[in-house]
């Protein structure tokens, strides 16, 4: 799967372990999971690969474009490589899955 144009599908859902099976790339990659505490930054930056980012618990703010979007568990957003973004972990926090697809 590569991903042509950046967004957000809200209310995906699942299970860890269903999440973690369904985001393990098909060709070459890998998935991690990551955890920001309340309030944490991920400045304006790209990756050189697509990246899928499902949210487990918590919220994080994230800005694609310009545009913010508040994303909570059960949300799926998707990055095609060298997309420019950031984050802002919510309140209380943010424990995401992130799926690297490498080419």
């Amino acid at each position: 799967m590569y991903i042509k144009k950046a967004y957000i599908k809200k209310g995906v859902g699942g299970h860890l372990e269903e999440i973690v099976k369904g985001l393990l790339p098909k060709d070459t990659g890998y998935v991690e999971v990551q955890h920001d505490v309340s309030n944490h930054e991920h400045p304006t930056h790209t990756h050189p690969t697509d990246e899928i980012l499902h949210v487990l618990e918590g919220s994080i703010y994230f800005t694609v474009e310009g545009n913010t979007t508040l994303c909570e568990a059960g949300d799926r957003i998707f990055l095609p490589k060298h997309t420019v973004h950031s984050s802002k972990a919510g309140p209380g926090g943010c424990t995401y899955v992130i799926s690297i697809l490498k080419e």
